[in-house]
């Protein structure tokens, strides 16, 4: 098959998009939806994290390599804005969908209803809408393994130079997230399909510009002791998040305060009544607990499809709803198919031991989608009803964090834990007098730099998970003899016990009442006054 030249595939793929008016309406509806809830949707923390860490640009961070922060670093100009945040996701999302229409085109998705549904599928899914306005390390990943993909089925397409620019591809996703490896047995499936492109050079150079593009990445991790490849071996093989290494300041690490101390003895006040503290549940075994791994895993994947779903299950029981497949070639229908079941089956294995985020295998939605185009009729009004039903989805979730619904309970909204009120906590702590001031975890400290970059605010070590905010020197403004010369210092915790700090003692407890309504209660504690709970 004669492989098209570029600018004659490109008007091909904008006259596909524009010719068919219904996908043209939805795609547009799934860009505007993401754009409104990238506007209307708070930071959530680990966001805040990543967009924390673009006013420090690098080569790379403790957790993760440095794309994700590289594209929030629209923040520098536009502080607080959590739409010039996410500017680089909405961007890398709407580009997405001209390159997986070439993809889907060049792998055979011909057959105008065939395109349609799988561009559908991908985009509109709850994994499509979402990542494409919140911003992770999976966003500029995915979006390289689209890229990747679209460039190895060029290559297969009798264009073997494109192996080039997939290998460059492969390691800008690299840089966007370790996962990114995965697309490797992908190519090689593809390849060993026709062993006789093994024999081109093609593929082992575009592996050569891979490795080229991880250089940087490879001398800052070795500079820095290859903290984040260990933080990642640790926490995705063994659930391990403690990672020695030194930290930015010389602040003793926090211990463990004993029920006699003055911590404890503070805190009797804010602690919960018996009633209502929460039940712990007896651990099932290890048997029942891999099985349990294994139906959460299937679970989480299947509702990254979210509403879709159900359309998708109408369309493989009905015998009436299925075609011919019309691969271009064998070698881009196992392409397709690999990059389906590669993470699925990769993740898959690790599930009964260790649990597996939703997003982690989360880009096998894109060949899912064309794969299943390519055998299955979708029921166009009811795909429409799901999408739409979809898209509804986000922007009450997104609307839900500055307008809590009526209907929620706040206090076990996780939604809203990790979105409502730090605004107004950050205007609370920049009234602070000028002291040293700390907080707990890296989310904390993030969402309220969001807020107020301004403040002078880091994690205190040993409370909780360490993180890039208690390694990085420039992310910790304060040093222990800082403390000396002022006297005290606060510190926010979301924990009721404080903890034991080597060197210090604890004067009061201010408790802080985060309302559905948007403001804040504040009551204090100390040695000679008792309050009452609002």
């Amino acid at each position: 098959m004669s492989s098209r030249s570029t600018p004659a595939l490109s008007h091909s793929v904008w006259s596909e998009l524009f010719a068919n008016r219904t996908l043209l309406f939805a795609l547009l509806a799934i860009v505007a939806t993401r754009a409104i809830s990238g506007l209307l949707l708070a930071p959530i923390q680990d966001e805040a994290y990543y967009f924390y860490w673009s006013r420090f640009l690098d080569w790379g961070y403790f957790d993760h390599p440095p794309l994700v922060a590289w594209i929030s670093s629209l923040l520098q100009v536009f502080p607080a804005s959590p739409i010039a945040a996410r500017a680089g996701t909405l961007l890398l999302s709407i580009i997405s969908i001209p390159l997986m229409t070439s993809l889907f085109r060049t792998c055979g998705l011909k057959e105008e209803n065939a395109l349609g549904s799988a561009l559908i599928l991908a985009s509109g899914s709850l994994a499509g809408i979402l990542l494409g306005y919140i911003t992770t390390p999976d966003t500029p990943m995915i979006f390289c393994w689209i890229a990747a993909l679209h460039e190895c089925a060029k290559a297969l397409d009798e264009n073997p130079k494109r192996w080039l620019s997939a290998g460059f591809f492969t390691g800008l996703g690299i840089l966007g997230k370790y996962t990114m490896v995965m697309i490797g047995p992908v190519f090689l499936i593809a390849l060993l399909t026709n062993p006789k492109k093994l024999k081109s050079p093609w593929p082992y150079l575009g592996g050569l510009v891979c490795v080229l593009v991880l250089l940087p990445h490879v001398f800052w991790l070795k500079d820095n002791d290859w903290i984040t490849t260990r933080f990642q071996f640790g926490r995705g093989l063994k659930s391990e998040y403690g990672v020695a290494m030194p930290l930015g300041s010389d602040l003793p690490e926090a211990q463990g305060s004993l029920d006699s101390s003055k911590e404890a003895r503070l805190a009797h006040f804010f602690v919960l009544p018996e009633d209502e503290k929460p039940v712990s549940k007896q651990k099932p075994t290890a048997f029942v607990k891999a099985w349990q791994g294994i139906g959460d895993y299937l679970g989480s994947e299947l509702g990254l499809w979210g509403i879709l779903l159900f359309p998708m299950i109408f369309a493989v029981c009905s015998k009436k709803s299925r075609r011919r497949p019309d691969w271009t070639s064998p070698q881009h229908a196992a392409l397709i198919a690999a990059s389906a079941l590669s993470p699925l089956i990769l993740f898959g294995l690790l599930s009964p031991f260790q649990h597996v985020e939703a997003n982690w295998p989360a880009m096998y939605c894109i060949g899912a989608a064309a794969f299943f185009a390519q055998y299955f009729v979708l029921p166009k009004r009811f795909t429409i009803i799901a999408l739409v039903t979809n898209l509804a989805l986000s922007l009450i979730v997104s609307y839900h964090t500055s307008h809590p619904l009526p209907f929620t309970k706040p206090h076990k909204d996780r939604l809203l834990r990790e979105t409502h009120g730090y605004k107004e906590l950050a205007d609370v702590l920049a009234e602070l007098p000028p002291s040293p001031l700390f907080a707990d975890t890296y989310q904390n400290v993030s969402e309220l730099m969001f807020y107020h970059p301004e403040l002078k605010l880091q994690q205190w070590p040993g409370i909780a998970r360490t993180s890039e905010i208690a390694r990085r020197r420039a992310m910790n403004p304060w040093q222990w003899k800082d403390i000396q010369e002022d006297g005290g210092f606060f510190i926010l915790m979301d924990n009721f016990v404080p903890p034991f700090i080597p060197g210090a003692e604890i004067d009061s407890l201010t408790e802080i009442l985060d309302c559905p309504n948007g403001a804040l209660m504040l009551t204090k504690y100390n040695a000679s006054s008792l309050y009452e709970r609002p």
